[in-house]
């Protein structure tokens, strides 16, 4: 019988808190504007394939689907607290040799140039004309990505304190 190992991870982990938000808010952005370009087409034609006595309501469906996709706009806080909740727990098992706070300071500050690009990034595809309106009202999402690179730094400020508090004797576990 093979016994399971526990996969080392930690600081490392950051990228792919990085790369995964940037991810879900470009997504989040491509497909609010993309329903908003196919809502008024998509009504119409449903509407007229739709038999003379249904009682099926296109139109308000059709809204409350885009009132639903801009939903994902206030839930980007709880994705950032689970995948800090994730990292936390990663790199609670990572700081065994106080080298790794060396490496861990190498690796904030290519965590946070990547964030930096990634949030610009972001802001060079949300200010472009075809994308403004419709970032407008994903103001958390743009709130969070404007500030993305501090944002790493805390979560990495957190990390740090969380598991030097677990190894000075704070917590019996983390």
């Amino acid at each position: 019988m093979e016994l399971l190992k526990i996969k080392k991870s930690g600081f490392e982990d950051a990228f792919f808190v990085i790369a995964f938000l940037f991810a879900v808010t470009i997504f989040v952005l491509v497909l609010a504007k993309a329903y908003g370009e196919i809502q008024q087409p998509l009504n119409e034609g449903l509407t007229n394939a739709m038999p003379a006595d249904s009682n099926v309501n296109v139109t308000t469906t059709l809204n409350q689907l885009g009132t639903t996709i801009f939903l994902f706009d206030k839930l980007l806080p709880f994705l950032i607290i689970g995948l800090f909740g994730f990292v936390l727990m990663g790199a609670s098992l990572y700081m065994g040799h106080p080298i790794m706070s060396f490496v861990g300071i190498i690796i904030l500050g290519v965590a946070v140039l990547l964030a930096v690009i990634y949030a610009n990034v972001y802001h060079q595809i949300s200010s472009n004309p075809e994308f403004s309106d419709t970032n407008a009202q994903l103001g958390i999402q743009e709130l969070f990505m404007k500030f993305l690179p501090y944002l790493i730094i805390a979560i990495f400020i957190a990390i740090t304190a969380a598991v030097i508090w677990s190894r000075g004797g704070g917590a019996s576990t983390l």
